[in-house]
């Protein structure tokens, strides 16, 4: 038998912070304490326990005692964003190249880009795409920098799936081989190149958030 070891806050954290990444909680929405607690049959504590960790990955705000509302978001601050993942990622590359072991970070890089490969199309792609970025970041021995990127990487991670339009296969194909070319770059020791790669990959999304809020403009 399986044991559950996860408290109820973390778990009813986990069920909300999922549906908003997959959009089942749509962006604006709120939180109400009293329904949440009716739906997962707790009582109000770990609803707000789990609120309070939902706000401290920027995902709502707004909180009052009733509940909370998801955040909105505009063009300018998913660049923000897009802009502070690239600083953070570059930071992550160059701690990491100094103080790292970088034989193991291209095994662990290798090991994300097989599970990419096998989960083309699937909910788990976002995850290991998350996991191939955040190398770098666990293995520059800075625990605040891991903080802050995952905190950011949820934010850029929502935009990513909700803008998405069932047809990010091509999408995901080229990810992968961006991730191909950093990979070589680590194992031949060019962090110039490792770095430039990574900025002209979130560039790529920088435009496709243009692309995709200038349509929701003009649909309006």
């Amino acid at each position: 038998m399986k044991i559950e070891k996860r408290t109820l806050s973390d778990q009813i954290y986990q069920v909300l912070k999922m549906e908003i990444l997959q959009k089942k909680i749509q962006f604006d929405e709120k939180l109400v304490n009293r329904t949440l607690q009716k739906r997962f049959g707790v009582s109000s504590t770990p609803i707000r326990d789990a609120i309070n960790r939902l706000y401290a990955d920027g995902l709502v705000d707004n909180i009052t005692n009733s509940g909370a509302k998801v955040i909105s978001f505009n063009l300018d601050f998913a660049i923000e964003i897009n802009e502070l993942l690239v600083m953070l990622i570059a930071g992550g590359m160059r701690l990491s190249f100094k103080k790292g072991d970088l034989d193991k970070i291209c095994k662990d890089l290798k090991h994300w880009i097989e599970l990419q490969r096998e989960c083309i199309g699937t909910d788990k792609f976002f995850e290991y795409d998350y996991k191939f970025h955040k190398t770098f970041i666990d293995h520059c021995n800075n625990r605040n920098l891991k903080d802050i990127y995952k905190k950011y990487h949820v934010l850029h991670e929502i935009l990513v799936r909700s803008f998405h339009d069932g047809n990010e296969q091509g999408m995901q194909e080229n990810s992968i081989r961006t991730h191909e070319e950093i990979l070589k770059s680590v194992e031949n020791r060019e962090l110039d190149s490792a770095i430039t790669l990574t900025q002209q990959h979130y560039e790529i999304a920088e435009q496709w958030f243009r692309k995709m809020f200038s349509e929701i403009s003009d649909s309006n």
